[in-house]
């Protein structure tokens, strides 16, 4: 009994204490709208497209509004991370600043956006509304914390394009190289939903 206990619990320690790179320090630096450099220890937000940042001295805080680019290097990946605040239209002729992490840069650019989702999971912990004194381990389930990702396209006139994950859309942007991308995914087996694949399809067509 007393071991079973300990095991709820620690599984449910793991669970709250789990952490993202949002939710972390990183050491880095930011550019202003004015072009002040700041160093120091930046912790970003991407939900309130807002940065904290802590230069050993003072807490300060910056939104898309008076940001520039901000960069970090990341302990969770062991890389660098680089963000930019952009114009991105929300309507029509209606562009407002949004926070955007550079992914690839290139004629064609990689954007993203990162969102902390909950998603529904089924687990065997015991299930302590059960009748009797030993808990009974039937199927439960909750949610768990997870990073999504929303990919976007910088063009070369400075116009960004949300990613819907479609070949078609691929084949739009990259229309001058439309027969070499096409065979490059059938090859390759890219699939589109994945990070990596994405990564890789827009390195070879600006490498073209």
């Amino acid at each position: 009994m007393r071991l079973i206990f300990f095991l709820f619990f620690f599984i449910s320690n793991i669970i709250t204490a789990q952490k993202f790179p949002s939710d972390i320090w990183h050491k880095g630096k930011l550019v202003t709208n004015d072009g002040d450099t700041i160093k120091g220890n930046l912790k970003y937000d991407f939900e309130s497209q807002s940065i904290q940042l802590d230069d050993g001295k003072t807490l300060k805080a910056f939104n898309v509004n008076n940001l520039f680019f901000f960069e970090i290097y990341d302990e969770t990946i062991r890389d660098y991370r680089q963000f930019y605040s952009l114009l991105y239209e929300v309507g029509y002729n209606y562009n407002v600043p949004v926070l955007f992490e550079m992914m690839i840069e290139g004629n064609l650019s990689l954007l993203l956006r990162e969102r902390i989702v909950a998603e529904s999971t089924q687990s065997y912990l015991p299930s302590y509304y059960a009748y009797g004194i030993m808990p009974n381990f039937s199927n439960n389930y909750g949610y768990i914390n997870k990073v999504k990702y929303d990919y976007f396209f910088l063009t070369n006139d400075g116009k960004i394009h949300k990613f819907k994950g479609k070949k078609k859309e691929l084949y739009k942007l990259m229309n001058d190289q439309y027969d070499k991308i096409r065979d490059y995914i059938s090859r390759n087996r890219i699939n589109l939903k994945k990070m990596s694949d994405l990564a890789r399809i827009v390195n070879y067509y600006n490498k073209i």
